[in-house]
């Protein structure tokens, strides 16, 4: 073989491996926490390094438990497993059921999987495989009621300050779960960057008072979560807000509704419904700001709003006149 064409297959060949490694290499970087809380209500918080994590990574049913498998995600470990705890198998128990029946999806099996896995009693197990404990670093922590499981992080402190904050938060149950997120995300993350997140609670209660919020696609995920549980608490802060107001407790609705504001996020219909409630309460002051507010964030919406027969008694005030002017 003539020596440039030897020299050109040799660099060829090279390349062709290099590439080869590179596809074959794991590129996910996840990290989660599952939990149950003292009322039933069970959820999932994770972040990571792909798109729509949350379509695929969390599973949860209230009084049963809570799962998470990464890295190479397989769909049926949510499902199967829930209905192992819903059976009263324990965690460690349905954890080793599941890998024993592990169905090699996509080429993949119990070496590509991270699982951590809790029940409604409060007990917990993780498994990270071979293959996922070659990432950046790898790992889990559990505790009662929780378990903490990430691969290609920074390091052991990611898991241990999801921990430590899920441990000493107070608050809502979706709150503590996203606070413990959060830390993670403080001390470090993934390695790689991070592109989606998600928040899954499933309460006794259900309907309205569970929680599935998804971030899909994002450069900064775990804070467009906040925002939107942000967005939903103040949602649900308006609406106790509209309650009080009709039971005659207007004190108690300005503050519901101050509340409301605070976790808006420029949200145009929170501040909306915050001028109509005004309205309701005889508070024009709050009526003007929120409308000025409203106008600022969505112009169009608002310009019809300000027609509406609900502010005629402000028709002659002129700061609502000076608003309706404004182009």
């Amino acid at each position: 073989m003539p020596l440039r064409a030897a020299a050109i297959l040799r660099r060829a060949t090279v390349f062709v491996c290099a590439f080869a490694a590179l596809a074959t290499a794991p590129a996910e970087a996840t990290y989660s926490i599952v939990a149950c809380d003292d009322d039933g209500a069970c959820g999932v918080a994770v972040a990571t390094h792909n798109l729509a994590v949350g379509a695929s990574v969390p599973y949860a049913k209230a009084r049963v438990g809570a799962l998470a498998v990464q890295f190479e995600t397989d769909p049926a470990y949510g499902s199967k497993g829930l209905a192992l705890l819903a059976e009263g198998v324990t965690p460690a128990a349905a954890l080793a059921a599941l890998l024993a029946a592990d169905r090699g999806l996509d080429g993949t099996g119990i070496g590509e999987r991270q699982v951590g896995i809790v029940d409604a009693r409060g007990a917990s197990a993780i498994h990270t495989g071979d293959v996922a404990k070659r990432s950046a670093w790898a790992g889990g922590v559990e505790g009662r009621g929780f378990a903490v499981q990430g691969n290609g992080l920074a390091g052991a402190r990611v898991v241990e300050a999801m921990a430590e904050r899920y441990r000493g938060a107070r608050g809502a149950f979706g709150e503590r779960l996203l606070a413990a997120l959060e830390a993670g995300h403080a001390a470090g993350g993934q390695t790689i960057g991070a592109m989606s997140a998600a928040l899954l609670v499933r309460t006794p209660e259900g309907d309205w008072q569970d929680i599935d919020l998804r971030v899909d696609g994002s450069k900064h995920p775990v804070q467009d979560l906040r925002r939107l549980l942000d967005q939903r608490t103040g949602f649900d802060l308006m609406l106790r807000a509209e309650r009080e107001q009709r039971a005659g407790r207007g004190a108690d609705a300005k503050a519901s509704r101050d509340a409301a504001l605070a976790r808006a996020h420029d949200w145009d219909r929170l501040w909306r419904r915050a001028a109509r409630l005004s309205m309701s309460l005889g508070d024009s002051d709050a009526v003007l700001r929120s409308l000025a507010r409203f106008r600022a964030i969505n112009p169009g919406w608002a310009e019809v709003e300000m027609q509406d027969v609900l502010y005629d008694a402000l028709r002659d005030d002129a700061r609502l006149i000076a608003l309706r002017a404004r182009r």
